[in-house]
Protein backbone atom coordinates (compact mmCIF):
# COMPACT_ATOMS: atom_id res chain seq x y z
CA UNK A 1 0.00 0.00 0.00
CA UNK A 2 1.43 3.65 -1.02
CA UNK A 3 0.82 5.92 1.88
CA UNK A 4 1.84 8.82 -0.20
CA UNK A 5 0.72 10.39 -3.59
CA UNK A 6 4.09 10.66 -5.03
CA UNK A 7 6.70 7.62 -5.55
CA UNK A 8 8.81 8.50 -2.04
CA UNK A 9 6.50 6.23 0.23
CA UNK A 10 6.82 4.23 3.67
CA UNK A 11 4.63 0.79 3.42
CA UNK A 12 3.16 0.81 7.00
CA UNK A 13 1.30 -2.74 5.62
CA UNK A 14 2.32 -5.69 7.06
CA UNK A 15 4.78 -4.75 9.41
CA UNK A 16 6.49 -7.62 11.39
CA UNK A 17 7.78 -5.61 13.85
CA UNK A 18 4.37 -4.35 14.78
CA UNK A 19 2.82 -7.85 14.54
CA UNK A 20 5.87 -8.95 17.04
CA UNK A 21 5.12 -6.15 19.42
CA UNK A 22 1.84 -6.50 19.63
CA UNK A 23 1.74 -10.30 20.31
CA UNK A 24 3.86 -9.42 23.55
CA UNK A 25 1.49 -6.68 24.69
CA UNK A 26 -0.20 -7.97 27.87
CA UNK A 27 -4.34 -7.72 28.50
CA UNK A 28 -4.48 -4.21 29.16
CA UNK A 29 -2.33 -2.91 26.76
CA UNK A 30 -4.02 -4.93 24.39
CA UNK A 31 -7.13 -3.42 26.11
CA UNK A 32 -5.94 -0.07 25.21
CA UNK A 33 -4.67 -0.42 21.84
CA UNK A 34 -8.63 -1.67 21.45
CA UNK A 35 -10.06 1.02 22.58
CA UNK A 36 -8.05 3.72 20.74
CA UNK A 37 -9.58 2.25 17.48
CA UNK A 38 -12.97 1.74 18.69
CA UNK A 39 -13.71 5.22 20.31
CA UNK A 40 -13.35 8.85 19.57
CA UNK A 41 -11.65 9.35 23.39
CA UNK A 42 -9.95 7.00 25.31
CA UNK A 43 -8.44 7.99 29.01
CA UNK A 44 -4.96 5.66 29.88
CA UNK A 45 -4.54 5.86 33.34
CA UNK A 46 -0.78 4.46 33.20
CA UNK A 47 2.41 4.17 35.41
CA UNK A 48 6.05 4.82 34.45
CA UNK A 49 7.47 2.23 31.91
CA UNK A 50 4.01 0.56 31.17
CA UNK A 51 4.64 0.97 27.11
CA UNK A 52 1.29 3.47 27.18
CA UNK A 53 3.42 5.76 24.28
CA UNK A 54 4.78 2.55 22.37
CA UNK A 55 0.54 0.82 22.27
CA UNK A 56 -0.81 4.30 21.55
CA UNK A 57 0.96 4.82 18.53
CA UNK A 58 1.39 0.94 17.43
CA UNK A 59 -2.76 1.59 17.41
CA UNK A 60 -2.54 4.46 15.22
CA UNK A 61 -0.12 3.10 12.90
CA UNK A 62 -2.48 0.41 12.28
CA UNK A 63 -5.53 2.90 11.43
CA UNK A 64 -3.04 4.78 9.32
CA UNK A 65 -1.69 2.20 7.38
CA UNK A 66 -5.26 0.66 6.91
CA UNK A 67 -6.49 4.61 6.03
CA UNK A 68 -8.80 5.10 9.32
CA UNK A 69 -6.76 8.37 9.64
CA UNK A 70 -5.04 10.55 7.65
CA UNK A 71 -2.08 11.49 10.28
CA UNK A 72 -0.73 11.01 13.90
CA UNK A 73 -0.49 13.85 16.15
CA UNK A 74 1.82 13.86 19.21
CA UNK A 75 0.42 16.55 21.37
CA UNK A 76 2.97 17.50 24.23
CA UNK A 77 2.09 18.97 27.41
CA UNK A 78 4.68 21.95 27.99
CA UNK A 79 5.27 21.66 31.70
CA UNK A 80 7.19 24.77 33.85
CA UNK A 81 10.18 22.30 34.23
CA UNK A 82 10.92 21.95 30.50
CA UNK A 83 9.67 25.89 29.81
CA UNK A 84 12.49 27.24 32.47
CA UNK A 85 15.58 25.60 31.09
CA UNK A 86 16.42 28.89 29.78
CA UNK A 87 17.70 29.98 26.45
CA UNK A 88 18.78 27.45 24.11
CA UNK A 89 21.27 27.59 20.84
CA UNK A 90 19.75 26.18 17.62
CA UNK A 91 16.63 26.14 15.72
CA UNK A 92 13.24 26.09 16.84
CA UNK A 93 13.10 21.67 15.46
CA UNK A 94 16.17 21.70 17.80
CA UNK A 95 14.70 23.08 20.87
CA UNK A 96 11.96 21.16 21.02
CA UNK A 97 13.43 17.70 19.78
CA UNK A 98 13.99 16.71 23.38
CA UNK A 99 9.78 16.50 23.87
CA UNK A 100 9.18 14.10 20.81
CA UNK A 101 11.56 11.48 22.40
CA UNK A 102 8.98 9.58 23.68
CA UNK A 103 7.24 9.51 19.93
CA UNK A 104 10.41 8.77 18.07
CA UNK A 105 11.25 6.21 20.32
CA UNK A 106 7.80 4.26 20.12
CA UNK A 107 8.30 4.33 16.26
CA UNK A 108 11.50 2.67 16.11
CA UNK A 109 10.43 -0.04 18.68
CA UNK A 110 7.85 -0.71 15.60
CA UNK A 111 9.51 -0.88 13.49
CA UNK A 112 10.28 2.19 11.10
CA UNK A 113 13.54 3.82 10.56
CA UNK A 114 15.10 7.41 11.53
CA UNK A 115 14.80 8.22 7.90
CA UNK A 116 11.34 6.85 7.33
CA UNK A 117 9.93 8.90 10.58
CA UNK A 118 11.76 11.98 9.24
CA UNK A 119 9.85 10.99 5.66
CA UNK A 120 6.53 10.81 6.98
CA UNK A 121 6.77 14.43 8.83
CA UNK A 122 7.56 15.99 6.24
CA UNK A 123 4.43 14.69 4.70
CA UNK A 124 2.54 15.49 7.07
CA UNK A 125 1.71 12.16 7.95
CA UNK A 126 3.19 12.15 11.82
CA UNK A 127 2.52 15.88 13.18
CA UNK A 128 4.32 16.58 16.62
CA UNK A 129 3.36 19.78 18.64
CA UNK A 130 2.54 21.50 21.59
CA UNK A 131 0.21 22.24 23.80
CA UNK A 132 0.98 26.09 23.87
CA UNK A 133 0.93 26.22 19.80
CA UNK A 134 -2.96 24.81 19.33
CA UNK A 135 -4.90 27.87 19.56
CA UNK A 136 -7.04 27.71 15.93
CA UNK A 137 -6.01 24.55 14.81
CA UNK A 138 -8.43 22.05 13.52
CA UNK A 139 -7.46 17.96 14.16
CA UNK A 140 -9.42 16.00 11.69
CA UNK A 141 -9.58 12.54 10.51
CA UNK A 142 -6.23 12.05 13.10
CA UNK A 143 -5.46 9.90 15.19
CA UNK A 144 -3.82 12.15 18.48
CA UNK A 145 -2.01 11.20 21.70
CA UNK A 146 -2.51 13.49 24.29
CA UNK A 147 1.16 12.90 26.34
CA UNK A 148 2.28 13.93 30.09
CA UNK A 149 -2.08 14.65 31.30
CA UNK A 150 -0.99 15.32 34.50
CA UNK A 151 1.31 18.38 33.39
CA UNK A 152 -2.26 19.92 32.32
CA UNK A 153 -4.47 22.51 33.92
CA UNK A 154 -8.21 22.18 33.03
CA UNK A 155 -7.82 25.42 30.78
CA UNK A 156 -5.28 23.38 28.81
CA UNK A 157 -6.95 20.29 28.87
CA UNK A 158 -9.90 22.31 27.12
CA UNK A 159 -7.72 23.78 24.74
CA UNK A 160 -6.44 20.46 23.01
CA UNK A 161 -9.67 18.35 23.44
CA UNK A 162 -11.62 21.58 21.67
CA UNK A 163 -9.65 21.21 18.68
CA UNK A 164 -10.81 18.24 17.99
CA UNK A 165 -13.41 16.60 15.56
CA UNK A 166 -15.58 13.52 15.89
CA UNK A 167 -13.70 11.63 13.42
CA UNK A 168 -10.46 11.53 15.36
CA UNK A 169 -9.19 9.03 17.45
CA UNK A 170 -7.53 10.15 20.83
CA UNK A 171 -5.60 8.78 23.67
CA UNK A 172 -5.01 10.74 26.72
CA UNK A 173 -2.34 9.30 28.23
CA UNK A 174 -1.39 10.48 32.44
CA UNK A 175 0.40 9.03 35.74
CA UNK A 176 -0.41 11.09 38.76
CA UNK A 177 2.88 9.81 40.46
CA UNK A 178 4.93 11.78 37.80
CA UNK A 179 4.27 15.22 38.02
CA UNK A 180 6.35 18.31 36.67
CA UNK A 181 3.73 20.79 37.61
CA UNK A 182 4.70 23.13 41.25
CA UNK A 183 1.63 23.40 41.78
CA UNK A 184 -0.64 20.06 39.74
CA UNK A 185 -3.77 18.81 40.58
CA UNK A 186 -6.23 16.09 39.75
CA UNK A 187 -8.25 18.28 37.53
CA UNK A 188 -6.40 16.09 34.73
CA UNK A 189 -7.84 13.10 36.14
CA UNK A 190 -11.85 14.63 37.09
CA UNK A 191 -11.62 16.05 33.59
CA UNK A 192 -10.21 12.95 31.58
CA UNK A 193 -12.94 10.59 33.00
CA UNK A 194 -15.74 13.51 32.34
CA UNK A 195 -14.99 12.78 28.93
CA UNK A 196 -14.23 8.87 28.80
CA UNK A 197 -17.39 7.93 30.80
CA UNK A 198 -19.18 9.28 27.37
CA UNK A 199 -20.57 7.17 24.82
CA UNK A 200 -17.75 8.41 23.01
CA UNK A 201 -15.35 7.39 25.35
CA UNK A 202 -13.71 4.61 27.22
CA UNK A 203 -10.93 4.80 29.89
CA UNK A 204 -8.28 1.62 30.31
CA UNK A 205 -5.38 1.27 32.73
CA UNK A 206 -1.58 0.17 32.71
CA UNK A 207 -0.21 -0.44 35.79
CA UNK A 208 2.78 -3.06 35.43
CA UNK A 209 6.29 -1.07 35.15
CA UNK A 210 8.36 -3.59 32.60
CA UNK A 211 11.75 -1.80 33.19
CA UNK A 212 12.32 -3.56 36.12
CA UNK A 213 12.35 -4.07 39.89
CA UNK A 214 14.83 -0.94 40.62
CA UNK A 215 12.25 1.69 38.17
CA UNK A 216 9.37 -0.15 40.01
CA UNK A 217 11.13 0.65 43.30
CA UNK A 218 11.63 3.96 42.84
CA UNK A 219 8.23 4.56 41.89
CA UNK A 220 6.95 3.38 45.05
CA UNK A 221 8.74 5.66 47.62
CA UNK A 222 5.77 8.22 49.04
CA UNK A 223 7.03 10.56 50.87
Amino acid sequence: MKTFRDKDYVDLKNSKDRDRMYARFDECQKELFASIQEHTFTFCEACTGSGKTTVATAALLDMLANGAIDCIYYVRVADDRALSIGYMPGTLEEKTASFWEPLYEALETLGLQPDEIRLMESQGLIRTTLDITLRGCNMERAGIIVDECQNADLDTLKLIFTRMHDDVHAVAIGDGLQRDQKYATDQYRLYCEFLASSSMGCKCELTHNYRGKFSRLAESYHC
